[in-house]
Protein backbone atom coordinates (compact mmCIF):
# COMPACT_ATOMS: atom_id res chain seq x y z
CA UNK A 1 0.00 0.00 0.00
CA UNK A 2 2.87 2.16 0.86
CA UNK A 3 3.93 1.73 -2.97
CA UNK A 4 1.08 3.92 -4.44
CA UNK A 5 1.11 6.76 -2.43
CA UNK A 6 5.52 6.95 -3.39
CA UNK A 7 4.98 6.20 -7.24
CA UNK A 8 1.85 8.84 -7.38
CA UNK A 9 4.19 10.91 -6.18
CA UNK A 10 7.74 10.36 -7.64
CA UNK A 11 5.28 9.85 -11.52
CA UNK A 12 4.77 13.13 -12.13
CA UNK A 13 9.21 13.95 -11.37
CA UNK A 14 9.84 11.40 -13.62
CA UNK A 15 7.56 13.03 -16.30
CA UNK A 16 8.92 16.32 -15.89
CA UNK A 17 12.72 14.61 -15.95
CA UNK A 18 12.18 12.30 -18.59
CA UNK A 19 10.84 15.91 -21.05
CA UNK A 20 13.64 17.96 -20.05
CA UNK A 21 16.62 14.77 -20.88
CA UNK A 22 14.26 14.73 -24.70
CA UNK A 23 14.33 18.25 -25.08
CA UNK A 24 18.18 18.61 -23.88
CA UNK A 25 19.20 15.57 -26.46
CA UNK A 26 16.96 17.74 -29.82
CA UNK A 27 18.64 20.46 -28.47
CA UNK A 28 22.07 19.18 -28.55
CA UNK A 29 21.62 17.95 -32.18
CA UNK A 30 19.92 20.77 -33.61
CA UNK A 31 22.16 22.34 -36.27
CA UNK A 32 23.35 25.67 -35.05
CA UNK A 33 21.59 29.01 -36.33
CA UNK A 34 23.62 31.41 -38.95
CA UNK A 35 24.77 34.43 -37.53
CA UNK A 36 22.58 37.51 -38.95
CA UNK A 37 24.36 40.93 -39.60
CA UNK A 38 21.96 43.62 -39.10
CA UNK A 39 22.53 45.94 -42.83
CA UNK A 40 21.45 49.61 -42.43
CA UNK A 41 18.83 50.18 -44.47
CA UNK A 42 18.70 53.88 -44.52
CA UNK A 43 18.79 55.40 -47.94
CA UNK A 44 21.16 57.45 -49.57
CA UNK A 45 20.28 60.95 -50.39
CA UNK A 46 22.07 63.77 -52.53
CA UNK A 47 20.60 67.16 -52.83
CA UNK A 48 20.70 69.56 -55.80
CA UNK A 49 19.24 72.98 -56.43
CA UNK A 50 16.56 73.02 -58.82
CA UNK A 51 16.45 75.65 -61.79
CA UNK A 52 12.56 76.33 -63.48
CA UNK A 53 13.45 74.94 -67.63
CA UNK A 54 11.29 74.54 -70.68
CA UNK A 55 10.64 71.13 -71.18
CA UNK A 56 8.29 69.70 -73.95
CA UNK A 57 7.33 66.86 -73.34
CA UNK A 58 6.34 63.90 -75.97
CA UNK A 59 3.88 60.86 -75.44
CA UNK A 60 3.13 58.57 -78.04
CA UNK A 61 0.12 56.73 -77.70
CA UNK A 62 -2.66 55.09 -79.38
CA UNK A 63 -6.58 56.29 -79.09
CA UNK A 64 -9.21 58.48 -80.68
CA UNK A 65 -9.60 61.96 -80.53
CA UNK A 66 -13.46 63.34 -80.39
CA UNK A 67 -14.04 67.12 -80.34
CA UNK A 68 -15.65 68.74 -77.08
CA UNK A 69 -17.85 69.61 -79.43
CA UNK A 70 -19.68 69.23 -82.48
CA UNK A 71 -21.51 71.67 -85.01
CA UNK A 72 -23.88 70.81 -87.65
CA UNK A 73 -23.44 73.83 -90.76
CA UNK A 74 -26.24 74.01 -93.10
CA UNK A 75 -27.25 76.77 -95.62
CA UNK A 76 -30.94 78.58 -95.69
CA UNK A 77 -30.91 78.53 -98.83
CA UNK A 78 -29.87 76.64 -101.90
CA UNK A 79 -27.46 78.02 -104.69
CA UNK A 80 -23.48 77.92 -105.80
CA UNK A 81 -21.05 78.80 -103.29
CA UNK A 82 -19.34 82.03 -104.24
CA UNK A 83 -17.12 82.80 -101.44
CA UNK A 84 -16.52 81.34 -97.93
CA UNK A 85 -14.58 83.12 -94.65
CA UNK A 86 -10.82 82.78 -95.21
CA UNK A 87 -10.68 81.04 -91.55
CA UNK A 88 -13.32 78.56 -92.30
CA UNK A 89 -10.93 75.50 -92.58
CA UNK A 90 -10.11 72.64 -90.28
CA UNK A 91 -9.16 74.23 -86.55
CA UNK A 92 -9.91 77.64 -88.00
CA UNK A 93 -11.68 80.32 -85.66
CA UNK A 94 -14.39 82.02 -86.41
CA UNK A 95 -16.44 84.51 -84.49
CA UNK A 96 -20.39 84.87 -84.24
CA UNK A 97 -21.98 86.47 -86.61
CA UNK A 98 -19.50 86.53 -89.22
CA UNK A 99 -20.35 85.66 -92.86
CA UNK A 100 -19.16 82.28 -93.18
CA UNK A 101 -20.25 81.63 -96.62
CA UNK A 102 -22.04 83.74 -99.67
CA UNK A 103 -24.09 82.02 -102.09
CA UNK A 104 -25.32 83.18 -105.59
CA UNK A 105 -28.05 85.65 -105.29
CA UNK A 106 -29.20 86.06 -108.93
CA UNK A 107 -32.02 83.72 -108.62
CA UNK A 108 -33.17 85.13 -105.17
CA UNK A 109 -33.25 88.84 -106.76
CA UNK A 110 -35.50 87.49 -109.07
CA UNK A 111 -37.43 86.03 -107.12
CA UNK A 112 -37.91 89.63 -105.08
CA UNK A 113 -39.03 91.29 -108.13
CA UNK A 114 -41.29 88.65 -108.86
CA UNK A 115 -42.73 89.43 -105.86
CA UNK A 116 -42.86 93.03 -105.90
CA UNK A 117 -44.63 92.21 -109.09
CA UNK A 118 -47.20 89.73 -108.03
CA UNK A 119 -48.21 92.44 -104.96
CA UNK A 120 -48.18 95.39 -106.89
CA UNK A 121 -50.68 93.20 -109.36
CA UNK A 122 -52.97 92.07 -106.62
CA UNK A 123 -52.98 95.47 -105.26
CA UNK A 124 -54.39 96.27 -108.30
CA UNK A 125 -56.93 93.68 -108.59
CA UNK A 126 -58.41 94.80 -105.36
CA UNK A 127 -58.49 98.87 -106.40
CA UNK A 128 -60.64 97.22 -109.21
CA UNK A 129 -62.75 95.06 -106.88
CA UNK A 130 -63.09 97.94 -104.73
CA UNK A 131 -64.34 100.47 -107.81
CA UNK A 132 -66.53 97.88 -108.91
CA UNK A 133 -67.95 97.34 -105.30
CA UNK A 134 -68.25 100.92 -104.82
CA UNK A 135 -70.17 101.12 -108.37
CA UNK A 136 -72.45 98.37 -107.04
CA UNK A 137 -73.55 100.36 -103.86
CA UNK A 138 -74.63 102.96 -105.70
CA UNK A 139 -76.45 101.05 -108.55
CA UNK A 140 -78.00 98.97 -105.25
CA UNK A 141 -79.54 102.41 -104.05
CA UNK A 142 -81.62 102.12 -106.57
CA UNK A 143 -83.03 98.65 -105.84
CA UNK A 144 -84.96 97.32 -103.19
CA UNK A 145 -83.47 95.64 -100.34
CA UNK A 146 -84.86 92.12 -101.24
CA UNK A 147 -82.55 92.36 -104.62
CA UNK A 148 -79.25 93.40 -102.70
CA UNK A 149 -77.27 90.93 -101.97
CA UNK A 150 -73.60 89.99 -100.79
CA UNK A 151 -72.56 88.74 -104.11
CA UNK A 152 -74.10 91.85 -106.05
CA UNK A 153 -72.40 94.23 -103.67
CA UNK A 154 -69.01 92.20 -104.21
CA UNK A 155 -67.99 91.62 -101.22
CA UNK A 156 -66.81 87.95 -101.60
CA UNK A 157 -64.87 89.42 -104.41
CA UNK A 158 -63.36 92.40 -102.37
CA UNK A 159 -62.43 89.77 -99.60
CA UNK A 160 -60.39 87.72 -102.05
CA UNK A 161 -58.53 90.21 -103.62
CA UNK A 162 -57.36 91.33 -99.92
CA UNK A 163 -56.77 87.82 -99.41
CA UNK A 164 -54.81 88.17 -102.30
CA UNK A 165 -52.99 91.11 -101.36
CA UNK A 166 -51.87 89.69 -98.43
CA UNK A 167 -50.48 86.14 -99.77
CA UNK A 168 -48.31 88.65 -101.99
CA UNK A 169 -46.94 90.19 -99.51
CA UNK A 170 -46.11 87.27 -97.75
CA UNK A 171 -44.31 86.14 -100.68
CA UNK A 172 -42.16 89.13 -100.78
CA UNK A 173 -41.24 88.82 -97.10
CA UNK A 174 -39.97 85.23 -98.08
CA UNK A 175 -38.47 86.40 -101.05
CA UNK A 176 -36.94 89.43 -99.44
CA UNK A 177 -35.46 86.40 -96.50
CA UNK A 178 -33.89 84.59 -99.55
CA UNK A 179 -31.98 86.96 -100.74
CA UNK A 180 -30.53 87.90 -96.98
CA UNK A 181 -29.78 84.45 -96.42
CA UNK A 182 -27.39 84.49 -99.42
CA UNK A 183 -25.11 86.40 -97.51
Amino acid sequence: MLAKPIVRWLLPFVVVGGSYAGYAAIAATAPEKESTKETITEPTVRASSLFPTDHKVVITSHGELVPFEKTHLSAQVSGEVISWHPNFVTGGIVKRGEVLFTIESDNYEAAVLQAEAGLASARASLIEEQAKAEVAKRQAKKLSDKQVTDLYLRKPQVLSAQAQVKSAQAALKRANRGLEDCR
